[in-house]
């Protein structure tokens, strides 16, 4: 019923408004944060009959962990504080919405577009692979429809093939180091603010290094020279993707704000001045980012109900209660930084959500259980994330590949890419190993 979308709509906003008082004002307004947590109830309880079969899977098992790891049904003031907690979430993917859509109408966005477009077939993997890591570093999947488009239209089914390989690599293996995927989200809650930020830095690491090594092995004629072409169809953008993480990260700095609240805070600034620059584009921006609104329900309640779950269960210590029965002693450094990125790509596999893996892995590996650096339990938490996502027929990223490349979406599952994620996971992993023990 369109009267339900829109009372749905509002309601998301009202929490989304709510969210942003409680990052940049705090608890002097409680009465209107608790306002946007009844809000976010509401939109909650008006979405669960339309919520897909898949969706409803994965809440069912986050559930089952949840009735697993608590030792006690939350009283009212747990469940208060836990809905201010996840308050965050119902503002992070709407905020991702709105910059997707104002990406996609940005000059400089559509003039790496048309270079691309022009690249030679040889050089087109490439290419997009680092197109897709800059712009999925930005705006996740959105990443794909605008590389989609660059992509000729008489191309032959080998060519979208390799295209949509290439862009699935790039766009998925951006979770290492960027602050604007759900992943980061997840991972900050189990290790903390400052642990986070210097893994975003290992994660540029991570993703040069993937590339350098992953390009000229999936493509035996890529050279120098194609590499030079690829980077500067990316000339226009590098400059406004530098702005944006320089102001995210100086905001997190100044304001002493976590990753997750720069992001939700700034990325709307800066969309303010995209709409003071070019207001023509305030109403198909504004349009598209209501549309897509209507469309990530289900992903807000997933990653709400896995971040509710893990804040329960960190704060009632049923992670040390798991930890202690499964394993007497610290668990080996080694042993989470290799089982963490390969345990997610194989369970990806068989279907199961990053969500659940990545959370069940944090959980019994954090706050000292395991003897490993954070930083580095959390990149491996992020590679995690991007090999298990590009090698699942679940995967909204291989769905959403898929459909726009035109290529079946088991072909660019079982392809190249199952191959490259499990050794982006074991190699990745092994890699953190080798850091834990020398610092």
């Amino acid at each position: 019923m369109p009267v339900i979308g829109h009372i749905r709509l509002g309601l998301l906003c009202v929490a989304w408004m709510a969210a942003l008082i409680q990052v940049t004002i705090g608890a002097d307004l409680i009465e209107l944060i608790n306002f946007g947590v009844i809000a976010f109830i509401a939109f909650v309880i008006l979405t669960l009959s339309r919520l897909q079969n898949d969706s409803v899977l994965i809440l069912l098992l986050l559930v089952v962990v949840g009735w697993a790891l608590l030792d006690h049904f939350p009283d009212g003031n747990e469940w208060a504080a836990g809905g201010r907690y996840v308050l965050i979430f119902a503002a992070l993917l709407p905020t991702m919405a709105l910059v997707r859509a104002t990406a996609s109408m940005m000059p400089s966005v559509h003039r790496t577009q048309g270079a691309l477009a022009q690249l030679p077939a040889s050089a087109s993997s490439g290419g997009l692979h680092l197109a897709a890591n800059i712009f999925g570093g930005i705006i996740n999947t959105g990443a794909l429809a605008i590389l989609s488009a660059a992509i000729p239209k008489d191309a032959d089914d080998h060519r979208r093939q390799l295209a949509a390989e290439a862009a699935l690599r790039g766009m998925v293996t951006a979770a290492a180091w960027s602050p604007f995927f759900v992943a980061f989200a997840i991972g900050q809650g189990f290790v903390g603010k400052a642990n986070s930020w210097i893994a975003i830095g290992i994660g540029g690491v991570t993703a040069i290094l993937f590339a350098a090594i992953s390009l000229p092995l999936l493509n035996r004629s890529f050279s120098g020279g194609q590499l030079r072409l690829a980077l500067i169809c990316l000339k226009p953008v590098l400059m406004r993707l530098l702005l944006v993480l320089g102001a995210v990260l100086g905001s997190a700095l100044l304001f002493d704000f976590t990753a997750l609240s720069a992001v939700v805070v700034v990325m709307p600034v800066l969309v303010l001045v995209q709409f003071i620059r070019y207001p023509a584009q305030i109403k198909p921006i504004i349009e598209d980012t209501a549309s897509s609104m209507r469309n990530i329900a289900d992903d807000i309640l997933i990653i709400s109900m896995a971040m509710l779950i893990g804040y329960f269960a960190t704060r009632t210590g049923a992670f040390t209660v798991l930890v202690t029965s499964l394993y007497d002693g610290v668990i080996p450094g080694w042993f989470a930084l290799i089982i963490t990125p390969l345990g997610m790509m194989l369970a990806s596999v068989v279907g199961i959500h990053p969500v659940i893996s990545s959370t069940a892995f944090l959980a019994v590996f954090s706050g000292g259980h395991a003897d490993v650096h954070p930083a580095l339990l959390m990149q491996a938490h992020l590679i995690g994330w991007g090999a298990g996502t590009m090698s699942s027929v679940a995967s909204l990223s291989v769905i959403t590949g898929a459909n726009l490349f035109r290529v079946r979406s088991r072909d660019l599952v079982l392809g190249s890419n199952l191959w490259t994620a499990f050794a982006y996971a074991l190699v990745g992993g092994a890699a953190l190993c080798l850091v834990n023990m020398v610092i």
